[in-house]
């Protein structure tokens, strides 16, 4: 496994090079103006996501939150690395890393929405907080 990610790995600079070289040649200036825009968007995605994940990793030391909640904004960081090298394969692998929809994976739910899992009205719940339940009628004074 680990020989299969090394040639892979090694592989890539390769085949970015042999894909601008035949997508430069198929549509000439459209593919370098897709590779600046591209990489400016890259850019964008890390300077948004670095101040968004070190607010988050500031909240976690604090107040000692759950770290896997710094796995999209890392995941979203690594998209936009992947933006900025040149080509379309890696490319295709941030625009798959993006579409990954993280926080449904680390919170352990499935395809079923929590309103399937329990009644919607559920008088017996305990999580009410300061609700009083009570009746209410309004009798207008007599003066």
């Amino acid at each position: 496994m680990r020989s299969i990610f090394l040639f892979c790995l090694i592989l890539l600079p390769f085949a970015e090079i042999w894909g601008i070289f035949k997508f430069g040649s198929l549509y000439g200036w459209w593919f370098l103006f897709y590779l600046i825009i591209m990489s400016i968007l890259g850019w964008r995605l890390i300077q948004e996501e670095k101040t968004l994940s070190l607010s988050k990793f500031m909240n976690f030391m604090t107040h000692g939150d759950n770290p896997l909640d710094l796995l999209p904004n890392l995941k979203n960081i690594f998209a936009g690395g992947l933006f900025l090298f040149p080509g379309i394969f890696t490319d295709i692998i941030a625009i798959v890393l993006l579409l990954i929809p993280m926080n449904r994976l680390l919170k352990g739910e499935s395809e079923t929405h929590s309103f399937d899992k329990k009644e919607p009205f559920n008088k017996n719940d305990s999580n009410k907080g300061d609700v009083i339940e009570g009746e209410y009628r309004r009798e207008d004074d007599p003066e």
